[in-house]
Formats: C-alpha cells, structure tokens, sequence
C-alpha cells in the first residue's frame, strides 16, 4: 500500500515509518525539519512541506498518489501553545485544512487518519475513564486547536464523503522522544547524573497529575489498526486504560538508574494550567480493530532511559 505521512520526521512519525516500511508498505512522507530526518531520507520519499501554506503539497500527493494517510504534523505541546497561541492554530488548524483540501482534489479515495489529543476533554467530571462521547472542555490552547481538528475531519466526512477517522491519542512516550515533553526529560537529567557523575538533582513541574501513558510503538500500532478496520468517521480514544501519577513514573526511573537522585521542583515548568488527570477508556478502539496494549509502563521507561543514556 502507498501510505504517506506528514510529520515524518518527528517522535512518532520516525516509529510508524519504521513499522509501516515492515510491513512492506511503499511509504513516503512529510517533514518540515531537516535535520530530524536522520536515517529516514534512506529508506522512503520525502517532501519538504509547509502545512501551514501548502507549499509543495500538491506535488507531493500527486507524485505519490496516497491510499493511506497518517496526518501527524502538528505543534504539539499544550505549554508551548500558551507561548505560541498563533503558530499553534496555523500548524494545527490551517494547516489540516490545506491538507483536507489537497486530499479531496488529488486522492479523495484515500483513507486518513488524524491524529488528535485527548487534551480535547479538558478538565472532567467523572471519576471514571473518559469515553469518545465525553464532552469537549478545552483548557489550553493547544486543545482548542485539536477540538478544530477533530471537527473539521468529522465535516469533511460528513460533507464531501472523505474517509477520515480520527485517533484521539492519550499521552505516550518511548524511545526517540525529545526532552521538551516530562518524562524524557526526567530520564535525560538522570541519564546524565549515572553517565557523568553530575550534580544528582532533577528538576520537575507538576507530579501530582495523573495520566494515561502508553508506549509509542503501542500506539503506532493503533493507528496502522485504525486505518485497516476502523470505521470512517468515527473518533477512538487510543490509551492503556491505566493511569499512573508523574511522581510514580519519576520514581520508576530514579529506581532503573539505580542512583540517589534529589528531586528539586522549578516553577518554570508548570503550565499557567494543568489537568489533574487524564485517563481513556480504550474498549471502542479494542473491541473494534482488536488492539492490545504490548508494553507495560516500566518497560517503556527503561528503553526511554536507555535511549537517552545511550546519548549522555
């Protein structure tokens, strides 16, 4: 299959291009940073693209004629977004709607799946795990710019037939993903405290909240699921159905290091506002395309800590 993926070059694009290349699929994708590209510039097409104008997209949908597309370009951190509200709505909301737009001129029989955030549920009211029908209730922007994703793909289904499904992804981590997110953070500071002997204290934001944290390569895994038997037009959570504190996932990491490590807090890494909690009901997702959950939390946190002290 001709599969192709926007935001090749970054965390997930690089574990989905490597499961989707596999499998045998012919694929191709975006990137807008070069330097991220790494070995991939070897191993499938690339298009350097500009979502936010479409430049160059045209060229590349006709040239690689797409059957699949996985739409992962984005800015995709809610605490940037407090910073970079602008550049956060043109990634994320204008950019989607070039690409909607090139997909229904140039491969309207594709089939594309948008990945989205469970950040869209905001602050709940439910003890419970949330399911895809939870009402909206944004609370940066960053999530408001994924509530408008989610709409417009839901629209272009609805209006023009495109067969759009979207991934409402819960937090995932692993292997390859930058330190400007927590927990790799967390396991580079400590990474460096075993390696160089440094000073033994890391610094955090918020550990209370509760999260829903899967492994990367689970989460791909949805996707390439989602894409082969999911219904178009319908929305799916994609989690572990677990959740877990921040503090627990920083104390896991401190325990595979094996060091005496002080954790000290940094106000500049807490959010103007964060979420207390967020956890997914996953049962849509694997009653419908039969996915399971591989990796467990410690596993994932020990290949994220050997990732990043491979690179101390």
């Amino acid at each position: 299959m001709r599969v192709f993926i926007t935001g090749i070059e970054g965390f997930v694009g690089h574990h989905l291009a490597g499961r989707l290349i596999s499998s045998g699929h012919e694929v191709s994708g975006s990137y807008f940073d070069e330097p991220a590209v790494g070995d991939l510039k070897d191993r499938c097409a690339l298009f350097r693209i500009d979502l936010r104008n479409g430049q160059g997209l045209h060229q590349a949908l006709t040239t690689v004629r797409p059957q699949c597309l996985y739409h992962l370009a984005a800015q995709s951190s809610p605490a940037v977004s407090f910073k970079k509200p602008v550049d956060t709505f043109e990634i994320n909301v204008i950019g989607l709607v070039n690409l909607l737009e090139e997909v229904r001129r140039t491969a309207p029989e594709c089939k594309l799946v948008m990945v989205s955030s469970c950040e869209v549920y905001g602050l709940t009211d439910t003890p419970d795990p949330v399911q895809e029908d939870h009402p909206y209730n944004a609370a940066s922007p960053y999530a408001v710019s994924k509530i408008s994703q989610e709409q417009l793909a839901i629209q272009y289904f609805n209006t023009y037939q495109m067969n759009t499904i979207v991934a409402r992804a819960f937090p995932h981590t692993g292997p390859g993903q930058p330190e400007m997110f927590a927990l790799p953070s967390f396991a580079k500071q400590i990474a460096g405290i075993a390696k160089h002997g440094s000073d033994p204290v890391v610094m955090v934001g918020n550990l209370s909240a509760r999260r829903d944290i899967s492994d990367v390569r689970d989460i791909v895994k949805a996707y390439v699921l989602l894409a082969e038997s999911g219904k178009i037009g319908e929305v799916y959570n994609v989690c572990s159905g677990k959740n877990i504190t921040i503090q627990q996932a920083l104390e896991t990491l401190i325990k595979i290091s094996g060091k005496k490590i002080e954790v000290r807090t940094d106000p500049q890494r807490f959010r103007p506002l964060d979420l207390p909690i967020l956890w997914g009901d996953n049962s849509k997702i694997t009653q419908q395309t039969g996915w399971q959950p591989e990796y467990g939390i410690e596993q994932t946190l020990k290949d994220l800590y050997q990732y990043w002290l491979d690179r101390a």
